[in-house]
């Protein structure tokens, strides 16, 4: 199940020359609008979040598709950085062992119907590139032209755990009356017994975000209580989250047959579109426990075999019921875009249907979504169009950053999902 790019008859991807730059982003960024269905998850686990524990033997399996198809000469780099994602001044000796910078050796070509493209794959670590070192990691994927000159097709968080402390949460009503029945607090302890820590408000770092997006995380954590061999998080209002609703979400594994909340499906000589269902603001609507991925996304097809070269690339068609945002923007959201708001999801309004409408290219397989309004300043929120319950169903993942006095870099010692 997957993600991906292009955008209705509005669409016109800006790409982004970083050929032209010395430093790709250190966000979960793609570049180009040749490069779709990006995963980078655990192997054999296409939901979890691209965290290992070091020296353990699971491994990060990423992959794209390049919608040029053909074959092109592809590399991958991994930097470590410090908690905030920025690189920190550490040498690649000291936290790689083997080749950085080594070719993406597999690929294939697809075998579907309508649009070619070539499929790209790699795990880490492999047999050039070993990590030694815990902490934060950007993964750049680029294209290496003539005399050293590079062009960016993604960036990707990853991170290294070295278990070291036991992280214990706690999942509390918040004081502030008007959050009570829209927000979800959280309080932690970290045990540190038998691990050496002497000065803690100083070594210890915490950040805590929802369903893995860092654009909700909260940084910058100190401890603010103690208890015997416990350091104790527990703040008024601080870690505090909506809790939305759960999300929606389409199921695109068979071609076959209309699934859930898919009203057609229109096979044409060069494209297949699938329309859905009409959705509806749902701000005021009664809480409704529905299963859901917390807004991931899985690559699958059913209908032929090996999903990553014979799944379809389908136009989705969507439509959002709602009065106008003025001077607003709205835009789908998962993490199929990157949890942020790009122009290739931007939905436009159409005042004669009363709904916001818009069509996005992706690969077969089931997704979570949902619709968020952005306002001039770049904030956005899924607030004003689905509303929050306290109830609602989130995954909560806190990271234990550890840095003593004289250190060079940020240990990630824990790194704990949990659940309300």
């Amino acid at each position: 199940m997957i993600p991906i790019l292009l955008f209705f008859i509005f669409f016109h991807p800006g790409r982004v020359n970083l050929a032209e730059l010395s430093v790709p982003a250190n966000t979960d960024t793609i570049y180009s609008e040749d490069i779709a269905s990006v995963l980078c998850h655990v192997a054999g686990l296409p939901l979890s979040m691209p965290v290992i524990e070091l020296g353990g033997g699971a491994s990060l399996s990423i992959s794209f598709d390049d919608l040029r198809s053909g074959s092109h000469r592809y590399k991958y780099e991994v930097i470590h950085t410090d908690m905030n994602w920025n690189k920190d001044e550490l040498d690649e000796y000291d936290y790689i062992d083997g080749f950085n910078r080594s070719e993406i050796r597999t690929y294939a070509y697809s075998t579907n119907r309508n649009l070619d493209y070539t499929h790209y794959r790699f795990e880490l670590p492999n047999n050039d590139l070993r990590l030694k070192i815990s902490g934060n990691f950007l993964l750049h994927v680029y294209e290496e032209l003539r005399k050293g000159q590079r062009i960016y097709l993604f960036t990707r968080r990853i991170m290294v755990v070295e278990p070291k402390v036991k992280v214990n949460t706690i999942f509390v009503r918040p004081t502030d009356g008007l959050k009570y029945r829209s927000h979800q607090e959280i309080d932690f302890e970290i045990s540190v017994k038998g691990f050496p820590v002497y000065n803690s408000r100083q070594e210890i770092t915490c950040t805590v975000m929802q369903n893995g997006r860092w654009s909700t995380a909260v940084t910058g954590l100190k401890q603010n209580r103690d208890k015997p061999e416990l350091l104790v998080f527990d703040f008024i209002d601080k870690v505090s989250f909506p809790a939305g609703k759960e999300f929606r979400f389409f199921d695109i594994r068979s071609l076959e047959f209309r699934t859930r909340f898919v009203k057609k499906i229109t096979e044409n000589a060069n494209e297949i579109i699938v329309t859905l269902n009409d959705d509806k603001v749902r701000d005021l609507f009664n809480f409704l426990d529905d299963q859901d991925a917390n807004g991931r996304y899985i690559i699958e097809n059913q209908d032929r075999p090996d999903p990553r070269l014979s799944s379809e690339y389908v136009w989705v068609d969507f439509t959002l019921k709602s009065p106008e945002f003025f001077d607003q923007q709205v835009y789908l959201m998962g993490a199929f875009t990157d949890w942020q708001c790009k122009s290739p999801f931007l939905l436009k309004y159409d005042d004669q249907s009363r709904a916001y409408l818009g069509s996005a290219l992706l690969k077969q397989g089931y997704y979570n979504y949902g619709y968020v309004v952005a306002g001039k300043g770049g904030d956005f929120s899924a607030s004003p169009i689905d509303g929050d319950w306290y109830e609602t169903e989130n995954d909560y993942q806190v990271l234990v950053y550890y840095r003593p006095f004289g250190a060079r870099y940020d240990r990630l010692i824990a790194f704990h999902t949990a659940k309300p």
